[in-house]
This record gives structure tokens, sequence and C-alpha cells, in this order.
């Protein structure tokens, strides 16, 4: 019979997949180099009109999130990668309660 045990789980084995043909430091160097050829045909006016609609929708985009203070804390808190102690804790904290609210009920009747 198997039991439950809060701290003594087995975890699940891991994905271990590691792409073969990608390279971030490449991925950025790339987004880089397209982000200032753009800048330079938009100077030079030599966009093309699919060219000005794809960079419009970025621009619209991270200009939204510029402008929005609750997507600008979420986004930082992901990058973050921080949680409040009671978001993480949260039912511990509620069961914890309502056991001690229970045990002094019983206690002063």
């Amino acid at each position: 019979m198997g039991l439950f045990f809060f701290y003594n789980n087995r975890k699940p084995r891991q994905y271990n997949y590691k792409p073969i043909l990608f390279d971030p430091v490449e991925e950025e160097r790339v987004e880089k180099l397209n982000r200032r050829i753009y800048e330079i045909k938009k100077d030079m006016n030599a966009l093309t009109p699919e060219e000005k609609e794809r960079h419009q929708a970025e621009e619209i985009r991270g200009e939204f999130f510029s402008q929005t203070k609750h997507l600008k804390r979420r986004k930082e808190r992901e990058e973050a990668g921080k949680n409040s102690f009671l978001s993480n804790n949260g039912l511990l904290i509620v069961i914890l309660v309502i056991l001690l609210g229970i045990f002094f009920f019983w206690i002063l009747s």
C-alpha cells in the first residue's frame, strides 16, 4: 500500500532536449543585424510596404507594454523569477490558520 508523503516524493524524469541547430548567440546577432538594417532603411526611406507593416506591429506591441504598468511589472517579475511568499505558500498558510482556529475553539469550549 502506497502512502503519500509531502517531503519524499520522487521527481519525474527531466526532459533534456538540446537542440542541435539552435545557437542563442547567433540568433541574437542576427536579430541585432536585422534591426540595424531596418533602422538604416527607415532613415533612407527605402522600406517596402511589407516591411513597414511588419515592423509597425512590433513597434505597437512594444509601445503597448511600455505604457501599461501592470504588464511592465509582470514582465519584470517573470524576468527576475521572484514570487512573493504568500503566492508560493498560500494554501499552506490557509490550512495552518484553519487548524489553529479549530485547535483554539476546541480548547476554549
